[in-house]
């Protein structure tokens, strides 16, 4: 337990009847920490450095509202860039990272003054304690006041006043606190506490070796005992040791938690299993309020981040409404870019959702957050442009901080506090003079500004939670049971930047820096404390073996014979009273055919496409959840693949060339002056990201395979005496009564009257042939012969392979220029739409049956797969766009 030390009466100006009876317990490591008993006390408080200088600056009336690091940064890298001349020893590195070099030495600064520092410097000192003693003398002034700073501030103020202070209980070394602290220390009585071991039986042993060895005492090696005080696990998972945490201890005993890190999957756990949450939740700077600061200082620039473009739309928190962003990022996500007639149809179709009264102000929304202009990468941005933005995002949280509900309401204050960091520093900078920022110093003002982020509000610590430490250094105060959660290697105080004789001369200055021996004794004392304190109980979780473990462990093994670490997977195949066989339930296994109740019957469609005939011929399951069932793939929206956005774009280019008047009879010149104004349109409008950087070896690939495709088609159809060309033709008719419809991307005709229809792809040069070659091309089949009952003439039909220009057709009566594929077996389109007729009508009797068959290479094909021998040959499709492939069973 923690004992009373000597009572050092250091304040000898002050008399007995100034002094109350308040108690602070200060330690370096208690800011934020929930390491104490619960108590109905009053006048005790529990403090680290943070807290204990706030309680004495407002005891004190020093009360001031200090700028965030973000904005010392800024104040600090104009006083550097005041004496940044070349002879400067960060010259070279401002030059490169004025933020960055601002933050590391403002760091340095910070240090030096916390230790005592008084901004000077002998003169025989090295060219970079002199170039920061030049520094300091504006910076002392035009800086915001650090830690060092205001604890100096206090021990004057000290000198006139008390605050109402009885005793400070300090359970660190008084020589291990920074100078400034120690003069301030030294105004109050210090009681120095002091830790005695509590434990019993095995536990009370390793407490006292551990505390001999600490000491320089020689020991013997303890034989490890069994005596349910010291127990010690490991796991290859950190999902399997929190839940056998979370089953096996109860909340009887007054338990002490330090967390190693990692606490959140613990905390889950333990909530699954009765207990309180315990509130281990670590900050992140990734919240979703504190992702919309990066994102929205990302979208300024030009050529515009697409992906960055799509993430600010989807995002739950955005100023932009809900139907309107989802449209857009559709829009976005489909053609990259803004602009051009795809982007005003998606506009019309929001105003229309929203109507007269919202649609302008929707509308004025689009125009801030997306419309805007864009600055040059090369060029920077106008920060009076940037505050702009940053301003809004502010105003956008500021209304939003009365939020009834307590997570958001957080949510909304740690955004609102991240924007007005960042929009003070951004107006420090324009105090200085400064006009345009980059790229790179933004995003790195963005990262000052959001810090260490903020904790996750949906997980606050519940009535009955334990005492809670995320630092050894913190458990002071006796427990009944101790669990060290993660026992991971935490970072060890490492060689300062400094030489030996800078240090010195800084020593001289008055910074009296410690030394790299001092920290480590230090931390390997605080390291003790969780042991010390557990009195009935002490629990070691060690990390998965491939991970480092923590110096404490390597400690217990000097003293202890052979350690024992219960080993929680052993524990599984063993088994034990306390554990309950599980009966194993596998996954359903993948199974041919699916067969539906005798109650549950599915009609068919009216109107069908190919593409859903394509599964219902195909793949019959698929067909059943996509249609009957009406099941949808996830709405997340994500920029589609370069394959796709090609052919969309080649497609659509294709439309425009074929829109011209005259499009087959201009002449070539005009046709390159066309290409290259349409081509840079749609790219900006729908293609844009080949623009973002290091994409501009692809744009240009993507240029000439494109100019040379369109190039082709005008050689094939001149070749051919075309006549006309029309372009995603509608096309429709019957089949076996039932509507069937479609768009054919490109229907021709000749100066004889003769019609084709061509089936454009972006790849495809081996796949495509050889579906001529073996009669499965049932798209081009079923188009052929809606567009004969339509016009009464059979068309010819051909693929044109975009990437390499190349038409592959059937035979040459119509594309002489085409590479011909002749059938493999002499059948035609005739013969291709009656064996699709007979196949349809084949499964059309399963279905009606309630047979679906699963056609995935995972499964076999039964006798009842086999099709009927004038039907069509079943092909098996590609689970690359089966959006219910995990729903047709798992492999064991």
């Amino acid at each position: 337990m923690w004992g009373r030390g000597k009572l050092f009466k250091i304040c000898e100006s002050s008399t007995e009847s100034e002094l109350t009876n308040r108690l602070i317990t200060f330690g370096w490591h208690l800011d934020g920490q929930r390491s104490t008993q619960p108590a109905n006390s009053l006048g005790v408080s529990v403090f680290g450095p943070l807290g204990f200088l706030t309680f004495l600056e407002t005891q004190l009336g020093l009360m001031s509202l200090y700028p965030s690091q973000a904005e010392r940064i800024v104040q600090y890298r104009n006083c550097l860039q005041r004496f940044n001349l070349e002879d400067r020893f960060y010259h070279r590195s401002f030059a490169v990272d004025p933020q960055g070099t601002a933050a590391c030495l403002l760091d340095w600064r910070d240090q030096w003054t916390l230790h005592g520092w008084d901004g000077s410097i002998p003169g025989n000192s090295s060219q970079r304690l002199q170039d920061m003693a030049d520094v300091e003398a504006i910076a002392e002034s035009a800086v915001s006041a650090n830690v060092g700073q205001r604890l100096k501030a206090v021990k004057d103020a000290l000198q006139k006043r008390k605050p109402d202070i009885g005793k400070v209980q300090v359970i660190d070394p008084l020589d291990s606190f920074p100078s400034r602290w120690q003069s301030v220390l030294v105004e109050f009585p210090v009681e120095i506490a002091e830790q005695e071991s509590a434990g019993a039986g095995f536990l009370g042993a390793l407490q006292s070796n551990l505390r001999k060895a600490a000491a320089g005492q020689e020991v013997s090696k303890l034989a490890w005992q069994d005596d349910g005080t010291v127990i010690v696990v490991q796991s290859e998972t950190r999902t399997t040791t929190a839940h056998w945490i979370a089953t096996q201890l109860g909340d009887e005993k007054q338990t002490l938690l330090i967390s190693g890190g990692n606490g959140a999957s613990l905390d889950a756990y333990l909530s699954a299993a009765g207990h309180s949450r315990q509130c281990l939740k670590e900050s992140s700077a990734f919240r979703p309020a504190l992702q919309l600061l990066p994102l929205t200082t990302e979208l300024i620039w030009k050529p515009l981040n697409y992906y960055a473009l799509v993430q600010f739309l989807t995002h739950p928190v955005c100023p932009i409404p809900g139907y309107a962003r989802r449209k857009l990022a559709e829009k976005v996500a489909e053609a990259p870019g803004i602009g051009g007639e795809r982007w005003e149809q998606t506009l019309g179709e929001i105003d229309e959702h929203y109507g007269p009264e919202k649609g302008p102000e929707v509308r004025e929304r689009i125009s801030l957050w997306v419309e805007h202009s864009k600055f040059p990468l090369e060029d920077g941005a106008n920060i009076d442009s940037v505050i702009e933005r940053v301003g809004a995002l502010a105003k956008f949280f500021h209304v939003r901080l009365g939020e009834p509900d307590y997570a958001k309401r957080l949510s909304f204050h740690a955004g609102y506090g991240q924007c007005k960091a960042c929009l003070e520093s951004l107006k420090t900078l324009l105090t200085q003079g400064i006009d345009l920022i980059s790229q790179r110093q933004l995003q790195k003002l963005v990262d000052q500004a959001t810090a260490n982020g903020s904790e996750n509000p949906l997980w606050p610590a519940e009535v009955g939670a334990w005492q809670l430490a995320t630092h050894p250094g913190a458990a002071f105060e006796p427990a009944d049971q101790v669990i060290w959660w993660q026992l991971v290697m935490p970072v060890l105080p490492g060689n300062p930047p400094w030489s030996s004789i800078e240090i010195r001369d800084l020593r001289q200055a008055g910074a009296a820096l410690p030394e790299v021996m001092a920290q480590l004794d230090q931390a390997s004392n605080e390291w003790l404390r969780p042991v010390m304190t557990a009195r009935k109980q002490l629990l070691l979780v060690l990390p998965p073996p491939s991970e480092e473990v923590h110096p404490l462990w390597q400690m217990i093994g000097a003293v202890v014979d052979q350690p024992k670490v219960i080993q929680l997977e052993a524990l599984l195949k063993s088994g034990s009273k306390e554990m309950t066989a599980v009966t194993h339930v596998p996954l359903p296994a993948p199974k041919r055919w699916w067969k539906l109740p005798k109650d549950v019957t599915v009609a068919l469609r009216d109107k069908e496409s190919f593409s859903s005939l394509e599964k219902l011929l195909f793949n019959p399951y698929q067909w059943l959840l996509q249609y009957p069932a009406a099941l949808h793939s996830s709405l997340i929206i994500n920029l589609g693949d370069d394959s796709r956005i090609k052919g969309n774009l080649a497609h659509g280019l294709a439309d425009q060339f074929f829109a011209v008047p005259n499009a087959l009879g201009i002449f070539d010149a005009d046709f390159e002056f066309w290409f290259a104004k349409s081509f840079a349109k749609i790219i900006d409008q729908e293609g844009a990201i080949f623009r973002v950087q290091g994409r501009g070896a692809d744009l240009e690939n993507f240029r000439f395979q494109l100019y040379r495709a369109l190039l082709g088609l005008r050689q094939q159809f001149a070749q051919a005496n075309t006549v006309s060309v029309s372009c995603e033709q509608e096309v429709s008719g019957k089949m076996d009564g039932r509507e069937l419809a479609g768009s054919a991307d490109l229907v021709i005709e000749n100066m004889q009257g003769q019609f084709a229809i061509v089936d454009m792809k972006w790849f495809g040069g081996k796949k495509y042939p050889e579906k001529l070659k073996k009669n499965s091309h049932l798209q081009l089949a079923i188009y052929a012969e809606l567009l004969r009952q339509e016009t009464k003439k059979l068309p010819s039909v051909a693929y044109y392979i975009l990437s390499q220009a190349s038409l592959f057709a059937s035979d040459s009566n119509f594309f002489p220029g085409a590479k011909g594929v002749p059938s493999a077996n002499g059948e035609n389109i005739a013969d291709i739409w009656q064996r699709f007729l007979k196949t349809w009508r084949w499964r059309v009797e399963q279905i009606r049956a309630g047979n679906f068959e699963a056609v995935l290479e995972r499964t076999e094909p039964t006798a009842e797969s086999t099709p009927p021998a004038d039907g069509m040959e079943i092909e098996t499709l590609s689970e690359t766009y089966n959006d219910y492939r995990a729903l047709a069973g798992w492999e064991s």
